[in-house]
């Protein structure tokens, strides 16, 4: 099992392998429990993708639930909302005046 510390790391490296800008994320873990706040923004993505997609967010989301000591997590991103059904919605006004 992983302590906080090195869970914290992992979750930074989980973020950055699948492209997003980890400088715009806070993460804090607390007793296993992983807090995520800020914003999503992806790495060198085409402009559709500049804030991820659904599907990227479900991967993200699986792989942070199967680190190993993982309690819960919490997010609190202002341009994502995550429903306790596990679906993803973007809430961002740039890509909602795409549509």
């Amino acid at each position: 099992m992983l302590d906080d510390r090195q869970m914290s790391i992992l979750v930074r490296k989980l973020i950055t392998s699948n492209w997003l800008d980890v400088s715009q994320i806070r993460i804090r873990v607390i007793r296993g429990v992983i807090n995520l706040q800020g914003h999503i923004e992806k790495v060198g993505s085409n402009p559709d993708e500049k804030e991820g997609t659904e599907t990227g967010m479900r991967k993200l989301d699986d792989e942070l639930r199967s680190i190993k000591g993982f309690r819960g997590i919490a997010y609190f991103f202002d341009n994502w909302i995550r429903y306790p059904s596990g679906g993803w919605r973007c809430t961002s006004k740039k890509r909602d005046d795409k549509h």
